[in-house]
């Protein structure tokens, strides 16, 4: 299979930071949109690429990256979803704590997972934190629906066992327009004010969101996330760019697109569990 031009920076453990000129890594929860609050929460994520099939010559979107994080914090754990219709500054997509009200699981030091296809444990992180980067920036040409056919489902995991993430919709394909070239090297870039257009074809996922990354040695120290539910492409333009500080030294700008399903399971004890698939793309390919 052919792999073109798309790829993607593995994020699942990148901090996301505001304006203050270092990394976001002892936050408090998420900022989200006010939403309603639960108790755990189970994200199972999928990075994705164009690949294309040798014998049909469909182009599809390939899976190069999984990633999965659980977050334990009683009461405290707020929806993670831009502002519905509108844009926001750092809000915090991906997890990396559970923040203060993380209380360890107790029961189990490591949960485990499974999907249809495959297992694994979710590593200690953080006070009710745990994570597995299933496998990171590894280029296959998977389907998402393939990788994570049935879910992704808790096991050895106290009371939280069974609980699953929903399935994947097909992955549409996303195409970006207006990318700037470096002189130098000839790779695409996003340069500052450039007004990049993502758009995608149509899909049966729930929620979309597109999130403006400014990234240095991986990690995001300024973000800017909207929500593009229900349409179909994003436009980067001077809005979005006012959001954030063009002062802040970073190394490069990067725009991720994310399709999301979400739902939600409640525990024999009553724990009100958030679950999420998302699959991922961004802009720029990075060798």
């Amino acid at each position: 299979m052919r792999l073109t031009q798309f790829t993607l920076l593995i994020a699942a453990n990148a901090v996301l930071g505001c304006n203050s000129g270092k990394s976001e890594g002892d936050g408090d929860g998420d900022d989200g949109d006010g939403g309603s609050i639960s108790d755990a929460r189970l994200i199972t994520d999928v990075f994705t690429w164009d690949c294309e099939d040798r014998e049909t010559g469909e182009v599809y979107q390939g899976a190069f990256g999984q990633a999965i994080s659980l977050e334990h914090a009683p009461g405290s754990l707020q929806t993670l979803r831009p502002p519905a219709g509108g844009c926001a500054a750092s809000t915090d997509m991906f997890p990396s704590n559970a923040g203060d009200g993380g209380i360890d699981l107790g029961f189990v030091d490591e949960p485990e997972w499974e999907t249809d296809v495959d297992e694994g444990v979710l590593r200690y992180g953080a006070p009710g934190f745990y994570q597995d980067e299933v496998f990171p920036d590894v280029r296959t040409c998977q389907r998402v629906t393939d990788i994570l056919s049935g879910g992704t489902r808790l096991v050895e995991a106290g009371s939280l066992s069974g609980v699953t993430t929903p399935d994947p919709a097909a992955v549409p394909i996303v195409s970006f327009s207006g990318l700037s070239t470096d002189p130098d090297t000839g790779a695409e870039t996003i340069g500052w004010g450039d007004a990049v257009v993502a758009s995608w074809d149509s899909h049966e996922w729930d929620e979309v969101w597109v999130q403006v990354r400014r990234e240095r040695e991986g990690e995001a120290w300024e973000s800017v996330t909207c929500d593009a539910t229900g349409g179909e492409d994003f436009t980067m333009g001077s809005e979005v760019w006012g959001l954030m500080d063009e002062n802040l030294q970073v190394e490069q700008n990067q725009l991720y697109v994310a399709f999301q399903r979400t739902d939600s399971a409640t525990t024999a004890d009553g724990l009100l569990v958030e679950t999420v698939t998302r699959a991922m793309a961004v802009a720029i390919v990075q060798e």
